[in-house]
């Protein structure tokens, strides 16, 4: 936001303070730490670890040495890049931090405000539903209506898998999918029409709308066990919802695609209806730690701190 006058500036500031301290209170609460992850990182450790992020987006920074650093485009990869080494077997944690992130903009630079947490150590599924129902607690503390959209990347993995994609094929896959642009993906994937799961790809994007009525139309529709066991947290965490009654706001979106690329379970949007960002993102990511040296259960959202005060303070609701 921008503003013309020092005093709407510092009021504009003071809501920002407050809801951060809103939030901190409900994750305190649920018994989560703060951590402080650190700012800078080095930049070949950063991409050898995701091999599928947007390079051109770091910001970077010459060292005295000639080295090339970066300042953190994720707090995930850099909390795990401290964190993981150090870790000792049994170890259970629940974190939450309030950062920046950086990211290249043309000859700009954005500073993106988050406040997330991360739950690492803990039983898988119970995870899942502590995960996500703290996500609807967030949502539904600034208002009735939003969307909680939730998907499977453990699902549309393993139906990509099913096609042994070279890493070109596999991208623009993803990127049809993110964009919903089912007739470029039926473009593209015209060559693979003999294949099994041809139709499935094709009508994924389609798999969209009430958690309950995606899955009685995916009942049973999986090529392997990657599939399978999508589904099955699936079906186990709406029946979790259904039984707290959190099931109104909650839909499913099986093509959901993130740019991070690193989750490989459930994973989480929440929108607000007229904001066309995400308020809140994430998912399990148990396989991304293994790149860290240790396989961890791990499941993590973060809060985009300046979309959700915007859209409330445009609403004349903080």
């Amino acid at each position: 936001m921008k503003f013309t006058n020092i005093k709407d500036e510092l009021a504009y500031s003071s809501k920002r303070y407050k809801l951060k301290n809103d939030i901190e209170k409900m994750v305190l609460n649920k018994g989560y730490m703060n951590y402080e992850p650190e700012i800078v990182e080095d930049y070949d450790k950063y991409v050898s670890m995701n091999s599928r992020s947007n390079r051109k987006s770091t910001v970077k920074v010459i060292n005295a040495n000639g080295r090339i650093s970066i300042l953190r485009p994720d707090i995930t990869s850099n909390l795990l890049t401290n964190l993981l080494p150090k870790w000792e077997d049994g170890l259970k944690l629940k974190l939450f931090y309030y950062e920046k992130i950086f990211k290249q903009a043309g000859i700009s630079v954005k500073e993106i405000r988050q406040m997330g947490i991360e739950c690492l150590g803990i039983d898988t599924i119970d995870a899942d539903k502590e995960v996500i129902m703290l996500a609807n607690d967030i949502m539904s503390k600034y208002r009735d209506k939003y969307i909680m959209e939730l998907g499977s990347s453990e699902y549309l993995k393993g139906l990509l898998q099913e096609f042994y994609l070279s890493e070109d094929e596999y991208s623009k896959i993803m990127y049809f999918l993110d964009r919903k642009n089912k007739q470029e993906l039926e473009r593209y994937i015209k060559n693979f029409k003999d294949n099994e799961a041809y139709d499935a790809l094709l009508n994924l994007i389609d798999m969209k709308g009430e958690l309950k009525t995606v899955l009685e139309k995916i009942e049973n529709s999986f090529l392997n066990e990657r599939m399978e066991k999508g589904l099955k947290e699936l079906k186990e965490i709406y029946a979790f919802l259904e039984e707290n009654n959190f099931t109104k706001n909650v839909t499913c979106d099986l093509s959901m695609v993130s740019s991070l690329g690193y989750y490989s379970g459930v994973t989480l949007r929440g929108y607000f209806r007229d904001s066309n960002r995400e308020i809140i993102k994430g998912g399990r990511y148990d396989t991304y730690t293994e790149r860290f040296g240790e396989v961890i259960p791990a499941i993590g959202f973060s809060i985009e701190i300046d979309e959700l005060l915007k859209i409330l303070y445009k609403g004349g609701e903080i």
